[in-house]
């Protein structure tokens, strides 16, 4: 298949590798959210399963299993789940968006309540709000899990135990990725 020099072996492969590069560039956009994206990992995970199976099909094939393009479908995938065991989409996606999530965050009226919002904000939905005593508070949309809202925190010189979150990891400067759970 890969060794005959055609260039239908070639279209072939690439036909089933594109399930593949599909589910790990979907794994990267699912978790640039705060807490992953609960509506994307449902497409996600028949995604891997395919992949898997469109694998070990092509490992059917003597010249594609002596290739070493037989390799580069796993070592993408090992490195796709390191990229995100370690969270560098969500901490990438928020280090390009720290400079308009402090625009945005600066911009909002000191109150105690939530307000519904549907603003993009560097490359967030944000689709909640609330700032109290220099606390804000941003909800990303389609962020988290089915009993779980995520977004950031931004605390100048404050301290992550002053949120009412379940979960606070600290990004940079005053900023935090937050989750609450609901279970």
């Amino acid at each position: 298949m890969a060794g005959n020099g055609t260039h239908r072996g070639w279209w072939w492969g690439l036909a089933l590798t594109t399930p593949m590069a599909a589910a790990y560039a979907l794994t990267v956009v699912a978790m640039a959210r705060p807490g992953g994206s609960f509506v994307l990992f449902l497409v996600i995970v028949p995604a891997w399963f395919l992949s898997g199976l469109m694998w070990l099909v092509l490992l059917f094939y003597r010249d594609y299993r002596r290739s070493r393009w037989a390799l580069v479908p796993p070592l993408a995938g090992v490195l796709t789940l390191a990229l995100v065991g370690f969270g560098i989409p969500m901490k990438l996606a928020f280090l390009v968006s720290e400079p308009a999530l402090a625009r945005y965050a600066r911009s909002l009226p000191e109150d105690e309540r939530w307000a519904s919002v549907q603003e993009r904000v560097g490359l967030f939905s944000i689709n909640g709000v609330r700032r109290w005593n220099g606390v804000t508070h941003l909800r990303v949309a389609d962020a988290g899990g089915m009993l779980e809202e995520c977004g950031f925190a931004y605390l100048p010189g404050g301290d992550a135990r002053v949120l009412d979150v379940s979960s606070a990891e600290r990004l940079s400067g005053g900023w935090y990725a937050v989750c609450l759970d609901f279970d």
